[in-house]
């Protein structure tokens, strides 16, 4: 029996969307990592970066040779791997690439404490459920350096909650804040600007997706074995 011409044609036309919709689906959970990256390659060489550390927290010594951003989003699951928490996602990077570590904590242990170098947040809206803890963490920031990286710990481990303000700045005052000055920073408004300033930044040195960090003229966007890490880190100390 030949089938109906109209119902054949609707059938594939049925087929064609559920495929985008896996597409776009596979890409909203990986920020379209693997898949709809510009390059094959784990990094990228960016002809002329353009970045200054502006009012950004830093991690370390802040005269050290080499400076590490690192372009995040308290939602994004692979940032928080990357960070050393959501073990689903760090089995899956694991498993995935060889000799595949947390590369945040690491950089920290070997580079920042050593004082060989010094990493720099910058907030990319990618996952789009994060930004009241990106908030609460700019408030932070203008009370200190490290309440924000104290907090920037809170929030990649409670990342179910933040979307929820009233959550994130629970932890905020946990950690000891001045609540007061944190409520009239948020009223206030002023962390827009720090956000808008965060993603021209990244549009202009070709970064797409989180987590990403570019030390010196080489943009690392896909995950990579902390050995290459280290080897970049360590290529731009000789120079």
């Amino acid at each position: 029996m030949n089938e109906n011409p109209d119902v054949k044609q609707a059938n594939k036309t049925l087929y064609i969307a559920l495929a985008v919709i896996v597409i776009l689906i596979i890409g909203l959970f990986t920020n379209g990592f693997g898949l709809f990256g510009k390059s094959s390659n784990s990094v990228t060489v960016i002809p002329n970066p353009q970045l200054e550390i502006g009012n950004s927290p830093v991690l370390g010594n802040p005269d050290a040779k080499v400076t590490i951003y690192e372009f995040s989003d308290f939602s994004c699951p692979f940032c928080a791997a990357a960070d050393g928490e959501n073990q689903q996602y760090m089995n899956s990077l694991k498993s995935q690439v060889k000799g595949w570590e947390p590369p945040v904590p690491n950089i920290i242990e070997e580079y920042a404490k050593t004082g060989k170098a010094k990493i720099v947040f910058k907030y990319l809206k990618t996952h789009g459920t994060g930004q009241a803890a990106h908030v609460v963490a700019s408030g932070l920031k203008k009370q200190s350096d490290t309440l924000f990286w104290q907090f920037h710990e809170l929030a990649f481990a409670n990342q179910a909650d933040t979307g929820d303000i009233i959550k994130m700045k629970a932890l905020a005052q946990q950690l000891g804040a001045n609540i007061t000055q944190l409520d009239e920073y948020i009223a206030s408004g002023a962390f827009n600007s720090e956000f808008e300033n965060d993603k021209n930044m990244a549009i202009a040195n070709g970064v797409q997706g989180t987590p990403s960090f570019i030390i010196g003229n080489i943009l690392v966007d896909k995950p990579i074995a902390y050995s290459e890490f280290k080897k970049i880190i360590d290529d731009q100390l000789t120079k």
